[in-house]
């Protein structure tokens, strides 16, 4: 039977235990809004994700995994910015919710939430399809922020990480719907998709470094033009040194989308820096490509030395 919604909530907020709470949090769950604290002189980084059924988790689906997926997904997004994490919102639209399933739900996004350095501040919950929005909030030093708009000629392109495992993880609905923690070995496909990991330290080094950054969970290829597009640059990027996911051919690892790495620009003369960094951070770094002048606003393909059409990538409509 399902509880009524302020039931609901404590159950949430009961399992969420210290994921709601600390210094910088005046007012949490419970309230008509949160009341924060971002340190002086900082400016505040906001972004929302909505994950549908369906359409970016199958239907059937662990509701830990749901939880702990879509608070990463989230994240990811600071970690593009160069963001300190900070606090989250979480809203949670379902047909039908059991005590023990909100419990399950709260144990994924609790988890991710502390693994993160994240204080879930409120949300909401509503009657209808299946759907979760993560509001998550960071800050950082004034005009410090990367964004998609620096990217110089001369830089290289990098990338975080091994692209395609999600791929991959996709190519078995029936395994990732029925998929349970039991099955997330380390750096399995499912691992991937469910419990991917946001460049969060490692976004926060490159504040100094990068000339622009963006999220590619909607797939290199997409999201790379995003960043050239806004930067009016191209880049030449060789696919045969992309850092694939073992097993995924390299054209699917840039187009797969779902691995929530970074791409990023800079000039070489921070190159040792990069490799400093990703030491440091325990992250793969890998230079894939050249910043260029002109038109296309878009990256140029290249595979043994000579150009090649790629697919778009991931759209949202």
């Amino acid at each position: 039977m399902t509880d009524d919604e302020f039931s609901l909530i404590a159950h949430i907020v009961d399992v969420l235990d210290d994921a709601v709470r600390g210094t910088d949090v005046a007012v949490g769950p419970g309230d008509d809004a949160a009341v924060l604290s971002p340190p002086a002189g900082h400016q505040l980084v906001v972004s929302t994700d909505t994950l549908v059924v369906d359409q970016h988790f199958p239907q059937g689906a662990a509701a830990d995994l749901i939880g702990y997926r879509s608070m990463a997904a989230a994240a990811s997004d600071l970690a593009a910015m160069g963001a300190d994490p900070a606090w989250a919102t979480v809203s949670l639209t379902a047909p039908e919710l059991a005590p023990d399933g909100a419990k399950l739900f709260a144990t994924g996004i609790g988890d991710a939430a502390r693994r993160f350095g994240l204080k879930i501040v409120g949300g909401n919950l509503a009657k209808g399809p299946l759907s979760v929005t993560v509001t998550v909030h960071g800050h950082l030093p004034a005009n410090t922020a990367l964004t998609r708009r620096g990217a110089k000629a001369g830089d290289r392109v990098y990338v975080t990480g091994k692209l395609g495992g999600a791929a991959l993880a996709l190519q078995d609905m029936s395994r990732l719907r029925n998929c349970t923690q039991a099955d997330l070995r380390e750096d399995s496909p499912l691992r991937r998709y469910w419990r991917p990991t946001p460049r969060l330290a490692f976004g926060v080094g490159l504040r100094p470094l990068a000339t622009a950054a963006i999220d590619i969970s909607d797939g290199l290829a997409a999201d790379l033009a995003h960043l050239c597009a806004a930067s009016a640059v191209h880049c030449e990027v060789d696919l045969n040194h992309l850092p694939t996911f073992a097993g995924c051919d390299p054209r699917q690892a840039a187009t797969g989308g779902d691995d929530y790495e970074l791409a990023f620009t800079a000039p070489p003369q921070v190159h040792d820096n990069i490799l400093a960094l990703a030491e440091q951070s325990g992250v793969a770094v890998k230079n894939v490509g050249v910043v260029l002048e002109g038109e296309p606003f878009a990256p140029v393909w290249l595979q043994k030395g000579q150009p090649i059409q790629m697919a778009a990538g991931f759209r949202h409509f």
